[in-house]
């Protein structure tokens, strides 16, 4: 009996190490089609659970901006910031981007990795010029460049994406702006919660056999 509990323990150890993660993919522009608003936070759930809601923000103040999907016919919008709603939609509607002091904070329901990021310009195409500001959990900023296929991994739970391109301006060179088109992440296993169940069922073990 021992031996058959010892097994089975074993064998349940190694299935949790070996669980793979599906990548997830938050299609922003989809999401916009036939729906565009904008709100104080707008969250987006994947149907694995994984969700990630997003908000909007001055860069320098701190001030309470909307998250905005913007769905065009022309090309494709996404996700970006609005300063001023009327209703739910953006006033003027041009400022719905990521623009120059803006700041899209987007915080997911657990960790993950951001396999890649697809960004479209202020004129809903996907040519760039110009930089983004991210911070992570919090942490250091670092500046990329931007472009339409972004495709560095990023690991956390907590993504602001900053616009610090002063000629990105509303009513400025749309090429400095940017909306996030979609995102492909893969949710982070916790690899001590697999210590975790492990040790108790080694515990279980240790138990029997010292009533044997």
């Amino acid at each position: 009996m021992l031996k058959k509990l010892l097994v089975v323990t074993v064998v349940a150890i190694l299935q949790a190490m070996s669980f793979s993660v599906s990548a997830v993919t938050f299609d922003f522009v989809a999401e916009a089609s036939g729906n565009e608003h904008g709100a104080a936070s707008i969250t987006v759930n994947d149907v694995s659970g994984l969700g990630v809601t997003a908000t909007g923000f001055d860069s320098s103040t701190g001030a309470a901006y909307s998250a905005y999907l913007d769905d065009v016919s022309g090309g494709p919008g996404g996700l970006g910031v609005c300063q001023n709603l009327i209703g739910d939609q953006c006033n003027p509607s041009s400022d719905d981007n990521v623009t120059f002091g803006e700041s899209l904070k987007l915080v997911f329901s657990q960790e993950v990795t951001i396999d890649q990021i697809t960004f479209n310009n202020g004129d809903h195409k996907q040519t760039f010029s110009g930089d983004f500001d991210l911070t992570i959990n919090g942490g250091s900023t670092t500046t990329y460049a931007l472009t339409n296929i972004f495709n560095v991994p990023l690991t956390g739970t907590e993504f602001i994406f900053a616009n610090p391109n002063s000629l990105g301006g509303s009513g400025v060179s749309n090429e400095y702006q940017f909306y996030i088109g979609a995102l492909e992440v893969t949710p982070v296993p916790v690899p001590a919660a697999v210590w975790l169940f492990g040790s108790g069922l080694l515990g279980l073990v240790a138990v029997a056999r010292r009533r044997v």
